[in-house]
């Protein structure tokens, strides 16, 4: 370049050199304006996005590194609605959270996730979310397949100093019940706490525990369900579940009537699988639509209250809308089951500048499953915890049977007022059932169609409660209590703390009525006692 170039060609010549590397042109201008701006831009453009490239390169990699160093933290697998109400719910309560994900997910704010891109089912992905010192993993993708994948991979973690609790989300509600059944059923402690949760059945435990049942003082309380949907169906079980904890003995069932084109079969599907469905409930079915079973003149009195279950979200909404019949329950009595619609409720109830529809004095109520199933305490309560609590619920009814007091036994209480060790026990008796279960070769199956339940024999029920009382025994032995004739907890003495051919009556008697109440107690879970055949 000659003597006579001026400062801008040598300054450009260089941008060449430094960002594009191609050797400056002969021509040495002069330039118009627009082309001198240009010459200068294009270079500058390419700088720019090399510096932003490197930007979010250090970024990206500034967080795998705090999200591996992280400790006692919680991680969301998935991008999806579920992941992101969740993620949302957690970092609300303080947790931290680190998202793993496909794709960057938009976040902002002091609280934003963490995140690692990859995909979760590889082991070095899980390493650099941190997952050995996690606290929990919640794997909520939109396959279940993939969700299942990645508890099997979390399984297989470096163990951290802390256990890992781990939640797979299962779109199918037989698959839930089934993998939950052959989890329920290992004979050897897992490596991790495992549960498979479904969004419908969480969300209907939600709404039935926000807004539970209230008993008219002359008549049997009267629902309406539309739909026989998972949601449906999860309704109507949370339903019997909670009357038949309200109703006092004698008392009435719930009237509970179910509209869907396949109404009969679901209920005697749902019968089958709940035994106590039907005890506690007189489920009427109409195997027809909506409108045509309010035409008719044998419909259903007035409800009290309604449950709209279509999948189909606009349906769901246009079905709410038009059966002007089912507006007669009072305010929030015709509940709506919606997803991305959810957020219409401020169109009917919320503040004067944002309501745009007549509200019908406040009837209609629109229910998104997903936030509402995304409650993290809601999916803390697995399967393992929800048995632990019908079993000390069962051994409450036993003892009270008896006369029995909290006199007699500090266990003598409900489960919110029991001890963390004794609620801890009980935890133990329910992680135990596989290996009960294997000894009288059996196994657990999910209640989804008739077949061969094993009834237990008296020498099962003695042999299952002879190894229940050993496995307590064991328990207590590495804890440091001893025998004595009488309990004192304080002094960590019971008389109980002997082999099981030694025990009185009295507490084998204790043992056996855990054990006689297994069956029914698994089937209010949706499981039953299957034997194998011999030799497999």
């Amino acid at each position: 370049m000659g003597d006579s170039a001026q400062f801008t060609d040598v300054l450009y010549a260089s941008l060449q050199l430094f960002v594009l590397e191609l050797p400056a042109s002969g021509d040495t201008g002069p330039y118009p304006v627009p082309l001198e701006i240009a010459r200068f831009a294009a270079p500058g453009v390419t700088f720019y996005a090399l510096v932003e490239a490197l930007r979010l390169l250090f970024a990206a990699e500034a967080q795998r590194l705090r999200a591996r160093r992280a400790r006692g933290h919680v991680v969301i697998c998935g991008d999806g609605p579920m992941a992101t109400s969740l993620s949302r719910q957690l970092r609300a309560t303080g947790h931290r959270v680190v998202q793993i994900a496909e794709s960057r997910v938009e976040s902002s704010g002091r609280r934003a996730p963490l995140q690692v891109l990859g995909d979760a089912r590889n082991p070095d992905v899980l390493r650099a979310a941190g997952v050995a010192h996690a606290s929990a993993l919640y794997a909520c993708t939109e396959d279940s397949a993939t969700n299942t994948a990645i508890a099997l991979a979390a399984g297989r973690r470096d163990r951290g100093e802390r256990p890992l609790a781990v939640y797979a989300q299962v779109q199918d509600p037989e698959l839930c019940l089934a993998l939950q059944a052959r989890h329920l059923g290992t004979s050897e402690p897992p490596a991790i706490r495992l549960d498979f949760f479904n969004i419908d059945d969480l969300a209907a435990r939600h709404l039935l525990a926000k807004e539970p049942i209230i008993p008219p003082l002359d008549r049997p309380p009267r629902f309406l369900v539309v739909g026989a949907t998972t949601f449906g169906r999860a309704i109507m079980v949370e339903i019997a579940r909670q009357w038949r904890v309200l109703a006092p003995a004698g008392m009435w069932r719930v009237e509970v009537a179910v509209v869907d084109d396949a109404a009969t079969s679901v209920i005697d599907e749902l019968t089958f699988r709940y035994p106590f469905l039907s005890k506690a409930c007189e489920l009427t079915p109409y195997d027809e639509n909506l409108l045509a079973m309010l035409a008719e003149k044998t419909a259903p009195e007035a409800p009290d209250r309604v449950f709209i279950c279509y999948e189909d979200e606009q349906l769901a909404l246009k079905t709410a809308l038009i059966a002007d019949r089912l507006w007669q329950g009072g305010r929030g009595s015709v509940i709506v089951r919606q997803d991305q619609l959810a957020t219409l409720q401020t169109a009917f109830d919320g503040a004067r500048d944002e309501r745009i529809f007549d509200e019908v004095s406040g009837t209609l109520r629109l229910f998104g499953v997903v936030d509402a199933a995304c409650a993290p305490g809601l999916i803390r309560d697995d399967l393992g915890e929800r048995l632990a609590r019908v079993i000390h619920e069962s051994y409450l009814v036993a003892r009270q049977r008896r006369g029995e007091g909290p006199d007699e036994a500090p266990s003598i209480v409900s489960w919110g007022r029991l001890p963390d060790r004794l609620k801890q026990e009980n935890r133990a008796q329910a992680a135990d059932i596989g290996r009960k279960l294997r000894a009288i070769g059996c196994v657990l199956a999910p209640r989804v169609a008739a077949g061969g339940e094993h009834t237990l024999t008296s020498p099962e029920l003695t042999l299952l409660a002879s190894m229940e009382h050993e496995r307590w025994l064991a328990a207590r032995l590495r804890d440091g209590w001893q025998f004595a004739e009488e309990r004192d907890d304080a002094r960590m003495l019971h008389p109980a703390i002997r082999g099981w051919a030694d025990l009185p009556d009295n507490i084998r008697a204790v043992n056996a009525d855990a054990i006689r109440e297994l069956p029914s107690m698994l089937a209010d879970s949706g499981f039953r006692i299957v034997r194998m055949r011999k030799g497999s």
